[in-house]
């Protein structure tokens, strides 16, 4: 009994010590690749990969791995299926290497979702929740910094248009991964054990709502009001839910008001010393707003645990909240008309193009332009139309957009994940990732009862909902706190008191599988390495060096254009143009649908091989020309 007795501390402090592991390790993972660019390019994969497949091993060898629950094993199931036939596309696809890209980006993605299927429990939701929040509060924090003193961390960048993006380097991934932090914030501000973690995710809100304000993201409101009231829809205690809300919005509204009227800092022709001056003066103002959330999220901590309203004010309140639902609905009626009549002005205001950006950005937020979606979308149902069974390969959108675009815009992805997935790997390719996607939410419907799952199943569901509307799949930042809230979810939703231990011959698979697909991504990140310093030794004017990692890159990644492209413009710079043709010769050999591959060997060639070349070109993008002297790419 003495041994027993003293052994208890120590396998409590150890419990303890696990949990702040995993929470440390998901807080710093996520901030991480928000870091390095939202995780967009390929040795983000890599890393990330090598770093969640080796965890996945470890785990299975010296770790207490228990058997997954249902959801859980149809959700991870469903993703490695998505992933083999993302692979297993390479039997077909029109574009060897980009369907290899996504495979890698996908190695990524089954890794992490499997990692946290195994180390996340329900009694870690809270610490896998907060350590998400703190990386989103300091990605997002850090990006306001940059607008708030442009003068020592800006980064003015062409195609942003001076809309926030660091460090995610997109706006509106930068917008989503806000709004899910402040879905995630007002939970734990609402509902939190401890009145300290309360008081300080009270004190984020301000934060990342004027972080989502400066990205001027219009998708970025809609997907988080849609997760709030999805939140609101499903919470045993709704009431309680907005009640929260309602004492917190104040100070978050003023930072947003405070914000919109900076007019050296929301419009694109103000002068760097306005914006510097106007940027410090609100940095005060929402630190200022920073103490006043927190002080009234200590003041909600408090008055939750002191004051128990009865039954006819809860009913007098929430009868309160219906009227002013009913009569904003009936204002919105009468003021721009009927349901018919709104999606009439909404459809007709989501198809008409506006391509330029107004001066002004406060006024992007209030338009409807689909900003070209509908023409991206019609080509995406073209593409899967033309390919209806197995589709045209994973990664090959952006080469059939070019060739059959209306008009002159420059994408890469049909930003609408679904429809993209549909076109590039079918039905069957949907139906496994919405299998992937969806069994989180079923987890969170089942376990709405948890004080967080309703707001992380808000956050969840943002990004599911601007998934439709832009391309945060390939933000890997983004995807992963997406996917961290679903296995939050999943962990929820598992009641069992004692899970089953895995069986032997599952870990042994999984240990097998996980080392193997390291490997796969370690052949990835060292050719992703070798070109990312080739380019940037070229753009300094290093040749031999930009060469030497080219011919490394071009080992690593045999099947790939990639490195003999960047050979050819090795050569090309140094005059070199025999050894430039040769180069970009042997890169169309690999790709021969890549159109700059073709306008590259043009330069470089004489009559008549340069006009078949620019021929080839155009064929495969009728604006291959303009888009050649493009400097800025649209996304």
């Amino acid at each position: 009994m003495p041994s027993s007795t003293a052994a208890a501390p120590a396998l409590t402090a150890r419990l303890e010590l696990g949990r702040a592991v995993l929470a440390v390790a998901v807080g710093l993972g996520l901030a991480a690749i928000s870091f390095g660019n939202g995780g967009y390019f390929p040795t983000a994969w890599g890393w990330g990969a090598l770093a969640v497949l080796t965890v996945v091993a470890g785990y299975l060898v010296v770790g207490q791995a228990t058997r997954p629950s249902l959801l859980a094993l149809v959700s991870l199931g469903a993703l490695a299926a998505f992933g083999a036939w993302t692979w297993l596309a390479l039997l077909w696809t029109e574009n060897t290497a980009a369907t290899v890209l996504e495979g890698q980006r996908l190695l990524l993605y089954a890794g992490a979702l499997a990692a946290l299927v195994l180390l996340v429990r329900r009694a870690t939701v809270p610490l896998v929740l907060a350590a998400t929040l703190a990386a989103i509060v300091l990605a997002s924090g850090y990006g306001l910094l940059t607008r708030l003193f442009p003068e020592r961390l800006g980064i003015y960048d062409s195609v942003a248009a001076y809309r926030l993006e660091e460090p995610l380097t997109y706006w509106n991934a930068l917008g989503v991964f806000a709004a899910m932090g402040a879905l995630l914030a007002l939970g734990f501000a609402a509902r939190a054990q401890s009145i300290a973690l309360r008081t300080a995710a009270a004190a984020t809100l301000p934060i990342l709502l004027s972080t989502l304000y400066f990205t001027f993201s219009r998708g970025g409101w809609a997907a988080g009001a849609v997760g709030l009231a999805l939140a609101v829809a499903i919470d045993p205690r709704r009431l309680q839910l907005l009640l929260a809300a309602i004492v917190l919005a104040p100070a978050s509204a003023l930072a947003v008001l405070l914000s919109s009227n900076q007019d050296a800092l929301t419009r694109t022709d103000a002068p760097l010393a306005a914006a510097s001056r106007e940027g410090h003066r609100l940095a005060l103002y929402v630190l200022l707003l920073v103490g006043a959330s927190a002080l009234l999220g200590l003041g909600l901590a408090f008055a939750g645990r002191w004051i128990a309203p009865p039954r006819q004010v809860r009913l007098a309140f929430g009868a309160a909240l219906a009227l002013v639902a009913v009569a904003s609905l009936l204002t919105i009626f009468v003021r721009y008309g009927g349901p018919v009549e709104l999606t009439r002005k909404g459809y007709d205001a989501f198809t008409t193009t506006k391509s330029e950006t107004p001066t002004n950005l406060n006024e992007r937020l209030f338009t409807f332009s689909g900003s070209y979606r509908s023409e991206l979308w019609h080509v995406a149902w073209r593409d899967y139309k033309a390919n209806p069974i197995v589709g045209s390969g994973p990664g090959t959108y952006e080469q059939y957009w070019d060739q059959h675009r209306p008009l002159q815009h420059k994408v890469r992805d049909a930003h609408n994940l679904y429809l993209e997935v549909l076109a590039e790997l079918g039905p069957l390719g949907l139906l496994l990732l919405l299998l992937a996607l969806g069994a989180p939410i079923v987890a969170g419907i089942a376990a709405r009862a948890h004080p967080l799952v309703p707001f992380a199943l808000a956050a969840y569901a943002a990004f599911l909902v601007h998934a439709t509307v832009d391309w945060d799949w390939e933000m890997a930042a983004v995807t992963l706190t997406a996917l961290t809230c679903a296995a939050a979810l999943l962990a929820a939703a598992d009641r069992r008191d004692a899970p089953p231990p895995l069986m032997s011959l599952a870990r042994i698979g999984g240990v097998s599988t996980a080392l193997l697909l390291a490997a796969v991504a370690f052949v990835g990140l060292v050719g992703a390495s070798a070109l990312e310093a080739g380019d940037t030794a070229l753009d300094k004017g290093r040749y031999d060096e930009a060469h030497s990692q080219a011919r490394k890159a071009s080992h690593w990644w045999p099947w790939s254009a990639d490195p003999w492209q960047l050979l050819g413009d090795t050569a090309a710079a140094q005059g070199d143009l025999t050894e430039a043709r040769k180069s970009y010769r042997k890169a169309i050999s690999k790709d021969g649908s890549d159109w700059k591959l073709w306008y590259d060997l043009s330069t470089v060639t004489d009559p008549p091989e340069s006009q078949r070349a620019v021929a080839e070109a155009r064929r495969l993008n009728r604006y291959a020309t303009s888009d050649f002297e493009a400097t800025d790419v649209p996304r």
